[in-house]
């Protein structure tokens, strides 16, 4: 067994996501907020991870759900960050796998 991952496996769908943690036998991910601003623009995701120690291996899945001028209104950055929030919790819910808050990285958390 991998003491630590070493590496990532970037998935580009909830659905992908979900069927490798399945394959690989993991029943247990974690959902961390991003945010980046650049001048005047700003792009939030949320960056879903799980990790498998067998394989050393961190897989992870993002979407953005805010891109566009920085200082959103707050009540809107609110719904987007829910909506977005709601349909991974939901997916994950009815596939059996528990969702927590926080990230799996390799010692190193990046953009």
């Amino acid at each position: 067994m991998a003491s630590k991952p070493i590496a990532y496996l970037q998935l580009t769908s909830l659905n992908a996501f979900v069927d490798e943690l399945k394959r690989r036998g993991l029943y247990e991910a974690r959902l961390s907020d991003w945010a980046q601003r650049r001048e005047m623009f700003e792009r939030r995701k949320l960056r879903l991870t799980a990790l498998d120690p067998y394989h050393g291996l961190i897989l992870r899945y993002e979407t953005v759900y805010y891109q566009g001028l920085a200082e959103p209104e707050p009540e809107q950055l609110k719904r987007l960050r829910d909506e977005a929030g709601k349909k991974i919790a939901e997916k994950l819910e009815a596939e059996g796998i528990a969702l927590y808050e926080g990230e799996y990285h390799s010692g190193k958390a990046e953009w």
